[in-house]
């Protein structure tokens, strides 16, 4: 089996995008600023405080997606080879996270999600959760999953979608 490494500590916007959300959130947060100004000082009551609420929530929304644009996440990444799957992925406060092929007993994978269900051979299982790592790579490490369980003769389940608990 091939090693798959794929490095998510790379950031999904251009430096051009980054610099326009940070403009956005400033021309909201400038046109709060002018509503409360022109009511305030220039005595404008044809135009009401509350409407200052709008651009200043638009504003702090834009702001925080600019923040998470332009932060870079440190050691995100997924690892999958002959020994191992070891993982580091999520928004806040990502944790490593190490399976060994050895433990693996079964490998389920649904058609409609971006998860797949490792069932260990001591009654654990865990669910690797795909959701925060674009289409693209998603589908071929879910891709990975499936030839490594043939490879490997890992029970193989294919279902619609994971089982709530």
């Amino acid at each position: 089996m091939e090693k798959l490494f794929f490095d998510l500590s790379e950031s999904e916007f251009s430096q051009g995008r980054k610099i326009l959300v940070w403009i956005f959130s400033a021309v909201f947060f400038l046109a709060g600023c002018g509503i409360i100004f022109m009511n305030t000082v220039l005595h404008d009551r044809t135009i009401h405080m509350s409407f200052a609420f709008a651009p200043f929530g638009i504003s702090i929304f834009a702001a925080i997606v600019a923040y998470l644009a332009t932060t870079k996440r440190k050691d995100h990444y997924f690892l999958m080879d002959n020994e191992k799957i070891e993982y580091r992925i999520g928004m806040f406060s990502p944790d490593k996270i190490t399976h060994n092929w050895s433990e693996v007993n079964e490998i389920v994978i649904p058609h409609k999600e971006k998860k797949v269900l490792l069932k260990c051979k001591n009654g654990t299982e865990q669910i690797v959760n795909l959701n925060w790592i674009e289409k693209k790579k998603s589908h071929f490490i879910r891709k990975h999953f499936y030839y490594a369980a043939r490879e490997k003769n890992i029970g193989l389940t294919k279902v619609m979608t994971l089982p709530k608990k």
